[in-house]
């Protein structure tokens, strides 16, 4: 009996040893996945806020645009070049909102290019300003129509499931002219 415990003996260590390195193996390999997965969500808040630092720059620049066409394109030393950067940041709009907030923002845009386009060519004030009270109401639907394109449940919400929406915010047809 010695003698065949002394002869599985060998054999016995090695699948000790054998099972206990594929139990660690599996016990790091789950560490691994999970470090994987955080990395991932980690990975995926940072498009987020990435995306959402994007869009809100545009939201800026329409808000700016539409200060500076108000406030100051009927000065003297006002220029068309002063709306430039600002159009320049709604272009690329088609890269960051749906097709219908794109369309929003073109016709903002139009609009401010039909009052600087109506200032410049010596319309009269009256003229020009009759048309305020109707472009001031579309452009104090700015933050309504782009409300949809900061929502981020799965950011404030820590339980949800971290996926990038699959709806019109992120169409990727985008805002083509």
């Amino acid at each position: 009996m010695y003698q065949a415990v002394k002869d599985l003996a060998g054999p016995i260590a090695t699948m000790m040893a054998a099972a206990i390195a594929a139990l660690i193996t599996w016990r790091f390999s789950l560490r691994q996945t999970q470090i994987a997965k955080q990395q991932a969500d980690t990975a995926l808040d940072q498009l987020r806020y990435n995306l959402f630092a994007k869009r809100y720059a545009i939201y800026e620049a329409a808000k700016e645009l539409v200060r500076l066409v108000i406030n100051e394109s009927n000065q003297k030393d006002f220029t068309a070049l002063a709306v430039a950067p600002y159009y320049r940041t709604l272009d690329e709009a088609r890269f960051f909102f749906s097709d219908d907030t794109c369309a929003w923002l073109r016709s903002l845009r139009n609009d401010c290019q039909k009052l600087l386009e109506a200032q410049t060519g010596g319309a009269q004030p009256k003229a020009v300003w009759g048309q305020a009270p109707a472009w001031l109401a579309s452009s104090t639907k700015c933050p309504h129509a782009l409300r949809g394109s900061f929502n981020f449940p799965s950011l404030l919400n820590a339980t949800s499931r971290r996926r990038i929406p699959r709806n019109g915010n992120r169409d990727s047809s985008g805002c083509g002219h």
